[in-house]
Parts: structure tokens; C-alpha cells; sequence
């Protein structure tokens, strides 16, 4: 291929330029897609106007969360105080019904 202590330098100096141009080009088109998916879910995906959580629906599952987590903080402080001491009648009776 290339001859001679020039000619090789050059060779190679050609071939490894070659190469960063090709990474470079490379990247930037998939910097490009990248960029242009991005783009299309922010802007232009699911805009039918069908949402798919309501305000109302986060609101319940929130509520929910809350009271469940109230009641097995409450339950487990009954039983850090008063150990294994207290009826379960007496336990249920105090933490109140399930939130459903």
C-alpha cells in the first residue's frame, strides 16, 4: 500500500483522519435521532387528549396510601408501647376500619 518512511506516515496519518471523521459523523447522526425522539414524545405523542391518570385518580391512590400508612405507623407504636399486651378486639376497635 503506502511505501517508504513518508509515504507510510502519511498513509496513516490519512486512514486514522478517515476514522475520526467517520466517529464524528457517526455521533452526530445518532445525537441527531436521539434528539429528534425526544422531541417527538415531548411534543408530539399521545396529544389526543385522552389523559391517562386523572387529577381525581392520583388524588384517591394518595388518600389511600396515606390512611394505610397511618394505620401501620399506628399499629406498630401500639405495639412498641404496650408489646403483645393488647387484645386484637381492642387493637382493631383503636385503628379504625381499612380505608378501601
Amino acid at each position: 500500500m503506502c511505501v517508504g518512511i513518508i509515504g507510510s506516515a502519511l498513509c496513516c496519518c490519512l486512514k486514522l483522519g478517515t476514522k475520526v471523521l467517520v466517529c464524528i459523523a457517526c455521533s452526530g447522526i445518532g445525537i441527531l435521532i436521539i434528539g429528534g425522539l425526544i422531541i417527538y414524545f415531548v411534543f408530539f405523542h399521545n396529544k389526543s387528549g385522552k389523559k391517562t391518570t386523572t387529577v381525581e385518580d392520583a388524588t384517591t391512590v394518595t388518600i389511600a396510601v396515606r390512611a394505610m400508612a397511618n394505620r401501620v405507623y399506628n399499629e406498630h407504636l401500639k405495639q412498641h408501647l404496650f408489646g403483645n399486651d393488647m387484645p386484637d378486639e381492642k387493637a382493631e376497635e383503636d385503628l379504625g376500619p381499612i380505608p378501601e
